[in-house]
């Protein structure tokens, strides 16, 4: 459960949890989930996020990997948000652990019903539904279906292990990024720079590498397009300007 706080769909805040949502995410994970000097300097310019809050925001963003971490704060409490009587809060978590979670699997309808039921008894205000619905939904998907025993949304939700495979060279190629466990320091000054993203195309057939692009910028449509020209071209100009005496056989479209 995320506490007593909850914040209405309709908050004209959610837009800007959003986009830093969007921002945030591929930065940091490109970053290895550190605030690196990319990170805030992306975050002041595209964002207007100072340091100081920076690292507040990603310091609960790291909890939760959540938008509503990234929601922007204001002084008090918010117009557009309600407070949950933590009593009621109370009986909520209870009747979905004693009664949602089990393997007969209840409807929500019928927590619902359990839920008013129980705050009637107490003599509590009646959560909305919605209220009800939105806890259950932040429950994790994968223990949810174990428990009630959904056996159909468990293998939906749970990962396995396969293999993927290409029956000839260049019939396939995947590309993913990696940040490089080096620091890149100013050439001058010795100062730290940031940590590089290597994006590489790989043949699946023959799991040679067909191309890729080193850069200080996080991974974007940009990396990708310029790893597959890398990938695409013949690599003899490129192998004789580095004066490197090996065969690089990867070219064409895939």
């Amino acid at each position: 459960m995320n506490g007593s706080r909850l914040i209405d769909p309709d908050d004209p805040r959610w837009p800007e949890a959003e986009r830093r949502d969007i921002l945030l995410r591929d930065l940091l994970k490109a970053s290895g989930w550190k605030v690196t000097d990319e990170v805030v300097k992306a975050a002041r310019e595209r964002l207007g996020i100072p340091r100081s809050t920076l690292f507040r925001l990603v310091a609960r963003f790291r909890q939760t990997k959540r938008a509503t971490s990234l929601l922007p704060q204001s002084a008090g409490t918010p117009v557009s948000a309600k407070r949950l009587d933590p009593r009621v809060e109370k009986l909520i978590a209870d009747q979905i652990e004693r009664f949602w979670l089990r393997r007969e699997r209840p409807t929500i309808s019928a927590l619902i019903e359990r839920v008013h039921d129980a705050c009637r008894v107490e003599g509590l205000l009646l959560p909305d539904r919605r209220t009800i619905q939105r806890r259950v939904n932040e429950l994790d998907l994968q223990k949810t279906a174990r428990r009630r025993g959904e056996g159909d949304v468990l293998a939906k939700v749970t990962p396995s292990p396969c293999s993927y495979t290409a029956d000839r060279p260049n019939e396939v190629w995947q590309i993913d990024h990696t940040v490089v466990d080096v620091i890149v320091v100013d050439e001058e000054h010795r100062q730290p720079i940031g940590r590089p993203v290597l994006t590489v195309a790989i043949d699946v057939c023959t799991r040679m590498v067909a191309g890729f692009y080193l850069s200080l910028d996080p991974p974007s449509a940009s990396s990708v397009g310029l790893c597959l020209l890398h990938a695409v071209y013949d690599k003899r100009a490129w192998i004789n300007e580095r004066g490197l005496d090996l065969d690089w056989p990867v070219a064409g479209l895939p």
